[in-house]
């Protein structure tokens, strides 16, 4: 067997230093774009860097099939102990339930960047999608699947978010499979629990966007790593690399969780462990270059500005500031756990968890703050935007560390009032189940549009009278006119809107998520308060995305 995965192995690096060398830059164009595309010196470069990428891989998987073949390990136990029938069924029951709740009133309330997606790259073929980097709004493998899902179910808003859906089922399956390698399985199921029933993660799992992709991938490459490091097997090195290159083509803060991995992995170089230096050649190495691999078409786009165009830099822009992250954390805290008392409880209990975890199981803190850290540091330090979204791949970790801190809570509260067994255990599962059912009040909310822009549309085509218009602001210009093809004028100056207004006929204004409103626009915003009066704001479960709709006032009679 060994011998025939070696020979498959070198047949396929054959294939790709072949198809690196020898395929023509001209004929990779036409696969990806199509044979009308006119000269892209961009596109070009991107080619040549998947040429070389081809060959540089090919010629790396030839190189570890020439090393000395070390025997795999054997007579190691398994990584977890088989489940019993009753947390078979318990684990069958709460996917049946996040099934359910992720399926329920998916065509409802889509918000703005799932229509950048919409718009942006669901009209291009897969091809298209993975040689086209515009702004970091592609998420790349999503959008491949999202268009692969239109494909096959045709337009619709359910169809483009199927595959969040799936990743975000995926995400609890490969919480499960993590967990049981690091509390026991009462408190494995508590963490599939909390997670199948969370606010946030029903959330994202109806957001055509790639964070369930990713948090699936984070979570399953650092189980594989957990089980690599205790076999030393190449066969899980690699499933390791392809886990970390398919979270990588999802979303490039997946090295945030890379670093994570990279210090746990160091820490046993320390050791006396046989088959340490695998996880560099199998695992770390592997991952690189499958990652350059999926970007390299895009690479220079990339670097010529377009990795950072979906975030508002600046110092004068809210969204780079960290007390306004904070302060998004927060108000998460209180729609997640219905309230901020509770919010402030789970966040004692998830401080319990990560002491208990840095004392015996320092990886899995590791694997939550490390890349938190990190990815705050990077994104404060160039002034990129500090949406909470964007650590939402540490959130399986943060759910292990909560649901530990609420064992080991009710562990010390047995310990207080002196119970004995069985009370202790008891009293843990009740704080666990406690930490699941304050989240269950939030969930009346989450099916609620994320923006709700049909609405304002609907409002504005009953009131509005003859001789009417109706004016966007900003960023507004863009769900209404090219998702909802409203063609309405769209302003950025005061001298925009005034030459507007000039015309007879009342003026509506629309804008949306006002903190970026009111911090890019001022002028404008004074003159709204001033000029207009606001005839309805649409909330929608986007914290900070209202769609505001303001009627000019009347002029007063001479």
């Amino acid at each position: 067997m060994q011998m025939n995965q070696t020979y498959v192995g070198k047949i396929i690096a054959t294939l790709l230093v072949v198809a690196g060398l020898f395929l023509p830059t001209a004929w990779w164009i036409w696969i990806v774009q199509g044979a009308d595309v006119p000269d892209d010196p961009q596109l070009v470069l991107g080619v040549q860097l998947f040429r070389a990428g081809l060959v540089v891989l090919g010629g790396y998987i030839q190189v570890l099939g020439f090393a000395p073949k070390t025997p795999e390990p054997c007579g190691l136990k398994p990584e977890i102990a088989t489940a019993r029938p009753i947390e078979t069924a318990v684990f069958s029951g709460l996917i049946i339930c996040a099934t359910f709740l992720r399926l329920y009133n998916l065509n409802t309330g889509i918000w703005f960047d799932e229509m950048l997606t919409s718009v942006n790259y669901m009209p291009l073929t897969v091809g298209q999608i993975v040689s086209t980097y515009h702004d970091a709004n592609n998420h790349v493998l999503f959008s491949v699947l999202a268009r692969s899902s239109l494909n096959i179910f045709g337009d619709s808003v359910w169809a483009l978010r199927l595959p969040a859906v799936c990743f975000g089922l995926g995400s609890i399956v490969a919480l499960y499979y993590f967990a049981r390698r690091v509390v026991s399985a009462r408190e494995s199921l508590f963490a599939v629990a909390l997670m199948a029933f969370s606010y946030h993660h029903i959330w994202f799992s109806q957001n055509a966007r790639g964070y369930t992709a990713l948090l699936f991938f984070s979570i399953l490459s650092s189980a594989w790593l957990l089980d690599a490091l205790r076999q030393g097997s190449r066969r899980k090195w690699v499933l390791y690399a392809v886990a970390v290159g398919l979270g990588g083509y999802t979303h490039l803060t997946m090295a945030l969780v890379v670093i994570a991995h990279l210090v746990i992995w160091a820490v046993t170089l320390f050791r006396a462990q046989p088959h340490r230096w695998r996880g560099l050649f199998y695992g770390f190495i592997p991952a690189g270059l499958l990652t350059f691999q999926a970007y390299a078409l895009v690479i220079p786009s990339m670097v010529s500005g377009a990795l950072l165009n979906s975030g508002l830099q600046g110092p004068d822009t809210e969204w780079t500031n960290p007390l306004w992250a904070l302060m998004e954390i927060v108000n998460g805290l209180q729609v997640g756990f219905a309230g901020a008392g509770v919010g402030l409880v789970a966040v004692a209990v998830f401080v319990v968890g990560l002491w208990g975890f840095l004392r015996h199981r320092p990886e899995v803190a590791t694997l939550f703050l490390i890349p938190v850290v990190f990815g705050f540091l990077a994104m404060t330090s160039i002034g990129y935007t500090l949406f909470p979204r964007f650590f939402f791949f540490a959130m399986g970790f943060g759910v292990v560390i909560v649901v530990h801190g609420a064992m080991l809570s009710g562990q010390y509260l047995s310990l207080l009032f002196r119970l004995s067994e069985p009370w202790p255990q008891r009293v843990s599962a009740l704080f666990c189940a406690a930490v699941v059912a304050v989240m269950l009040p939030s969930l009346r909310h989450v099916h609620l549009p994320k923006q709700n822009f049909a609405g304002a549309i609907s409002l504005i085509e009953r009131e509005r009278q003859d001789g009417d218009r109706i004016v966007t602001i900003g960023i507004a210009g863009f769900p209404f006119n090219a998702y909802y093809g409203k063609d309405w004028p769209n302003v950025k100056s005061i001298a925009e809107l005034e030459g507007l207004e000039a015309a007879p006929g009342r003026t509506w204004l629309v804008y949306t998520m006002p903190v970026h409103a009111r911090t890019a626009y001022p002028d404008i915003m004074a003159r709204i308060a001033r000029d207009y009066t606001e005839v309805r704001s649409f909330g929608g479960t986007l914290n900070g995305g209202a769609v505001v709709i303001n009627l000019e006032n009347p002029a007063p009679a001479s």
